[in-house]
């Protein structure tokens, strides 16, 4: 019986995550991010994203600064978006899947865990 309703609880934590993953979507807006164990430390950004003529764009700020680095290039995939840009002197890309609603996950140039939450209006 345990086995079945903890079968049963993954299978619908698996489906939600599934569902906010193939909403195009899903990653606009603001989001509180967090990259762990970097070289700096803990570095924590704000992400805003938006969909501009159907293409994402966005921009990663220091909290609490305007000022920021650009994301050159954004790829869409069927389980999350990949952001590209430049900055410490590296080409570096950050990998994004939803993680729950309104959270997300992923890692920075494959090493560096990341979590973030969207920020409310």
């Amino acid at each position: 019986m345990k086995k079945s309703v903890f079968l049963l609880f993954g299978l619908m934590l698996w489906a939600s995550t599934a569902t906010f993953a193939h909403n195009p979507d899903y990653f606009i807006g603001t989001w509180d991010v967090l990259i762990s164990d970097t070289p700096q430390g803990n570095v924590n950004v704000t992400l805003k994203l938006e969909r501009v003529e159907g293409k994402l764009i966005g921009k990663f700020s220091p909290v609490g600064s305007e000022e920021g680095t650009t994301i050159t290039n954004i790829s869409e995939q069927e389980n999350g978006i990949i952001l590209y840009f430049f900055a410490e002197g590296y080409d570096l890309y950050l990998s994004l899947n939803a993680a729950e609603e309104d959270k997300l996950s992923g890692y920075l140039i494959d090493q560096f865990p990341v979590k973030g939450e969207r920020v409310k209006k």
